[in-house]
């Protein structure tokens, strides 16, 4: 597996603790707000690490929209993800700093918890790193 497979693969599983740890987020409502922080964040390194996966370093930025367009570039079946990464780019820094972390209602969360989730997921089922993940 090459440096590039392994730093992705560091980036992926990164995503996948801020997964896990938003879903135990969505079962207390006064942690909503790092909950949504959260979901933000697996899709902003899941994307960061499709990029490093082709190579490309990527921009130390957290807009969700202008990765998403980076990664479609290489990976064209992403773009159906425009919506999602607009409505979770909005969690990125509302739910982390006063005075702008918002009281959100659990419908909310779970709309972006749902958008997130349609991300990882797809991302699972397309996109194969090195050749030992296949056997696995």
């Amino acid at each position: 597996m090459s440096s590039n497979a392994k730093l992705a693969k560091e980036w992926f599983y990164s995503a996948e603790n801020d997964y896990q740890y938003a879903i135990l987020g969505l079962k207390e409502e006064h942690i909503y707000p790092p909950a949504a922080f959260l979901l933000q964040q697996v899709v902003e390194k899941i994307l960061k690490g499709m990029l490093v996966l082709k190579e490309i370093e990527p921009p130390m930025i957290h807009d969700l929209q202008k990765l998403l367009k980076m990664v479609i570039k290489l990976f064209p079946d992403f773009q159906i993800f425009e919506k999602e990464c607009l409505l979770l780019n909005s969690f990125y820094i509302e739910s982390r700093y006063p005075p702008d972390i918002l009281n959100y209602t659990k419908v909310q969360i779970l709309i972006a918890f749902k958008a997130a989730e349609r991300f990882r997921n797809f991302f699972q089922e397309k996109v194969v790193i090195g050749e030992e993940e296949k056997e696995e």
